[in-house]
């Protein structure tokens, strides 16, 4: 036997315990000081004897000890290609328009008045019409731009997707990214009937905070009107599920608790809640204005504090999900972003420019690959050099690839923006952090959660 190379221990959470994390298996154990000298030395590679073999047969049942043969680089590769080649699930982001009615000051993207032409409406349809029945999965995206500016689009592609997938056996999970001022009720419900039940609206605070950061075109706050439609969305349909995002850097980062109490305690089940830094100009980014160490307590903390008021969310050791193929969507063979003018696109954050397409959707409904652009994202050399080394690969698989193909591929592409729980952790170096959360109450000793 010998130990696995992705065995993380996490010292001094109460000052008596230790927990054994293993990235790539996902298992857990804490120990208490005793158990963690001996499961060191066994790892290390000490024999066992009657007194730690108890132990010994945990530690191997846990997989924090494998089989001399088991290869792990072998299975984490084996992993990512699997996600990269998983032709079970349609991924398609679908962008309608790259205008917006908001000018956020954050904002990396150039708008510019935009919207799908009919034809190209129609071509989208019948490519779907086709690609739809390959899969067993289709996850449809709308985002922008501001998307419910071309609500009609919205509408009618989403209606023609659900339907081809009913005909055909496949799921379909429909998805809108939106700012939510033009999410009336009355529209609300009309999307909710077309199937998209799964929205992403951002709030940045309470009013005062989110007035200076989330403004409209012509300077006006936009709060009152955003925090109303999502009290108002949640209560059209109990199954709809709000992916509640707050962006934060040192201008609002203390103001998040007061947000999270203004929402109705009823509607705070079907408010996923997710703290993602600003990123980008030095002059707004959280990474560069807050100590990554405070970033890790204050992202803990009011995870902690958004889950004792019931918003729905994932963090502490409930965020420990072991199995990832891949880092981002945009690395995978069935993943498309389609812009309003056809031409496709692997990564959303960018400015979506005509040169740097990696295809083309048709006027006749058929989709047409770049060969060399298109393989730059899901061929080539799976890791850089350097996350071979790297414990976290397992939960990270490599990090960002347009990172990696724009900057040094020898430096980290972790980023903490979009990533999980707990790789933001991981980002912030509050692996340790993250872990002090609800540890006496979901670990017990020696036992694994997988």
């Amino acid at each position: 036997m010998k130990s696995s190379g992705y065995n993380v221990f996490i010292p001094d959470l109460d000052s008596q315990s230790t927990i054994l994390f293993n990235t790539l298996y996902g298992s857990i154990s804490q120990l208490d000081h005793h158990e963690g000298t001996i499961a060191r030395s066994l790892l290390d590679g000490v024999r066992p004897d009657e007194s730690t073999g108890s132990l010994f047969d945990a530690l191997v049942a846990q997989k924090y000890l494998v089989n001399d043969g088991v290869n792990e680089i072998d299975l984490i590769e084996a992993r990512k290609r699997a996600g990269i080649r998983d032709s079970n699930r349609l991924d398609v982001i679908v962008l309608p328009t790259l205008n917006c009615n908001f000018a956020c000051v954050y904002c990396y993207e150039v708008h510019r008045r935009s919207r799908m032409h009919p034809d190209m409406v129609e071509a989208l349809k019948a490519w779907l019409t086709a690609e739809i029945p390959l899969h067993k999965v289709v996850m449809l995206h709308w985002f922008g731009g501001e998307p419910l500016l071309q609500f009609g689009t919205v509408m009618s592609v989403s209606q023609h997707a659900k339907s081809i997938a009913e005909q055909n056996g496949t799921l379909a999970v429909l998805h809108i990214t939106t700012n939510g001022y033009l999410l009336t009720r009355n529209r609300a419900q009309e999307l909710t009937r077309a199937g998209i039940r799964d929205f992403q609206i951002t709030i940045d605070g309470p009013a005062e905070a989110h007035n200076k950061m989330r403004i409209l075109t012509d300077g006006g706050g936009t709060f009152h009107q955003v925090f109303e439609n999502v009290c108002s969305l949640a209560s059209v349909d109990e199954q709809v599920k709000v992916t509640l995002r707050i962006n934060f850097n040192h201008n609002n980062l203390e103001s998040i608790p007061e947000l999270l109490e203004l929402f109705p305690t009823a509607i705070r089940p079907q408010l996923r809640v997710v703290f993602e830094p600003i990123f980008g100009d030095c002059s707004l980014s959280a990474i560069s204005n807050v100590p990554l160490s405070e970033l890790s307590q204050k992202t803990s903390e009011y995870s902690e504090y958004a889950a004792t008021l019931g918003y729905d969310i994932t963090f502490g050791l409930s965020a420990v999900k072991p199995g990832k193929l891949v880092y981002c969507y945009a690395e995978r063979e069935h993943q498309y972003i389609i812009n309003f003018d056809g031409n496709v696109f692997k990564c959303s954050v960018g400015e979506f420019r005509s040169n740097e397409r990696v295809g083309r959707l048709l006027s006749n409904g058929r989709m047409e690959r770049c060969g060399s652009e298109w393989a730059s994202w899901t061929g080539g050399d799976l890791f850089s050099e350097k996350c071979y080394s790297c414990v976290y690969l397992p939960m990270c698989m490599g990090g960002c690839r347009k990172m990696r193909m724009q900057e040094d591929p020898q430096q980290c592409a972790l980023v903490a923006t979009n990533a999980s729980y707990l790789l933001k952790q991981v980002a912030f170096g509050g692996l340790q952090q993250a872990f002090r959360v609800q540890t006496s109450s979901s670990t017990k000793k020696t036992r694994s959660k997988q």
